[in-house]
């Protein structure tokens, strides 16, 4: 129990791979969990919250959906992307997931 007027903070880090919630594959990249939309990729949808929720959910979250569907589009339209045989899959766990040694990638323009 907390007293009145204590702040809790939790990192999203850490409700993002919880593995109650998200599976016991919770630390593994698998984009093939949000198959079924983010209701079927874990036990507590409202626990995945990448920009945010409430009263502080960030301000530009429309804006930087709407410009990150123009850039793959372009791209997309423009090139064809593989991952480099080279590729090593470890994940860094910091504010954000990132890829500890980047991501290779081959690519050629259509």
């Amino acid at each position: 129990m907390c007293q009145s007027g204590v702040k809790v903070w939790s990192l999203l880090v850490t409700l993002h791979t919880e593995p109650e919630n998200w599976g016991p594959d919770a630390h593994k990249f698998n984009p093939e969990r949000f198959t079924n939309g983010i209701t079927g990729a874990c036990k507590l949808p409202h626990l995945y919250m990448p920009f945010g929720v409430g009263p502080r959910v960030c301000l530009g979250q429309n804006l930087a959906m709407v410009e990150l569907k123009i850039l793959i589009s372009l791209m997309l339209s423009n090139f064809s992307f593989s991952l480099s045989p080279n590729y090593k899959h470890s994940a860094a766990f910091g504010v954000v997931i990132e890829p500890e040694h980047g991501v290779n990638l081959l690519i050629n323009k259509w």
